[in-house]
């Protein structure tokens, strides 16, 4: 009986040790640039996730690509700054594939607003150009996408609404209900790596309440509920690892890669940077063409560009925190990664 006893509570630990908590500081933050391929996936069974799963993706082909660079709200258009100050919303990004409005409604330009804390990850609303005209929109009450720290069956939901007139349409609002459960837990393998994971499913419903002047008529609309997949990861990408969601009458995944090491890249002997490691300054000769040099922390996450257009160029690195970099360059004709250490 005893043997049962400490065979039972070996088998606990491990399957207890297996399981990681979600935080704040696994999720994006201001500055970061977080890479994703994307691309329909086939043959993807919502249904299949549990304890200790294993999600296969590696057969994936994705054949398009983004980068999202979070920034902070200041970096937004003024008109934004006012309604998202830093109490509603402490980071935003472009977001390149916006939801769909109402019919009539042109939307470019648009901005998602979210607030990070110790116990939320939430969206307060957003910014965009409307028919011609930098709109803010905050939401009654946030939506909630994570609860935080998050663990395997941690559950939650929120409801939030927004109204606004719009000059010769009308009025347009939604109400977004939006629910989220951790409903799994184990390994993700993606074309571009394995991580630890907790599965979120996304379960979202949306009312839109549409009031048009020329008719000088009122409706709702009540969409169909939509699903949202996300594969968050304890390791040090702070992205979630892969996003599926519905597009019409398939799936479409969004999988995160580090450039640095998902991209192959021919070497070159011509550009030379130099010294290595580097402290104060660093020098890139032998230009002989247009060149960008991109310089990459040791996580890939993009810390900023040059353009590179002399033989010799100097870059001024005295106030970068110490540690491992990458940079890459590229011409028309050559590309290059390069490992560097500065200001060891």
């Amino acid at each position: 009986m005893k043997n049962k006893l400490v065979g039972f509570f070996l088998i606990f630990s491990k399957i207890v040790l297996g399981q990681i908590t979600i935080t704040q500081n696994h999720l994006p933050t201001v500055n970061d640039t977080i890479h994703y391929k994307t691309g329909m996936i086939n043959n993807f069974d919502p249904n299949a996730t549990g304890t200790n799963y294993t999600w296969d993706f590696s057969t994936v082909n994705p054949n398009n690509q983004r980068a999202d660079t979070i920034i902070s709200v200041t970096q937004t258009p003024i008109v934004y700054n006012v309604v998202f100050n830093m109490l509603i919303a402490n980071q935003a990004y472009i977001n390149q594939t916006p939801p769909s409005l109402g019919t009539g409604l042109e939307v470019s330009e648009y901005y998602d607003f979210f607030k990070k804390a110790n116990n939320y990850y939430r969206k307060a609303g957003f910014g965009a150009t409307i028919n011609g005209v930098q709109t803010p929109v905050k939401y009654d009450n946030p939506e909630l996408y994570f609860k935080l720290p998050l663990t395997y069956g941690t559950t939650d939901s929120s409801v939030s609404k927004y109204g606004l007139p719009i000059p010769g349409y009308g009025y347009y609002g939604q109400t977004i209900k939006r629910k989220h459960i951790a409903d799994g837990w184990g390994t993700i393998i993606t074309p571009f790596g394995s991580y630890p994971c907790i599965r979120v499913k996304h379960i979202i419903d949306i009312k839109d309440t549409v009031y048009s002047e020329s008719l000088n008529f009122g409706y709702t609309i009540t969409r169909p509920t939509s699903y949202e997949y996300y594969w968050l990861t304890n390791a040090n990408i702070r992205a979630f690892a892969a996003k599926v969601y519905r597009n019409g009458l398939f799936y479409t995944i969004d999988l995160y890669y580090n450039p640095i090491t998902s991209t192959e890249i021919k070497l070159t002997k011509n550009m030379l940077v130099y010294p290595n490691p580097a402290k104060e300054f660093l020098y890139v000769s032998n230009i002989t063409d247009l060149t960008t040099l991109t310089l990459y922390n040791s996580w890939g996450q993009k810390i900023y560009e040059y353009v590179l257009s002399e033989n010799t160029n100097t870059i001024d690195i005295a106030n970068m925190p110490s540690g491992l970099y990458y940079i890459q360059l590229t011409s028309k004709k050559e590309s290059c990664i390069l490992k560097i250490l500065i200001n060891p």
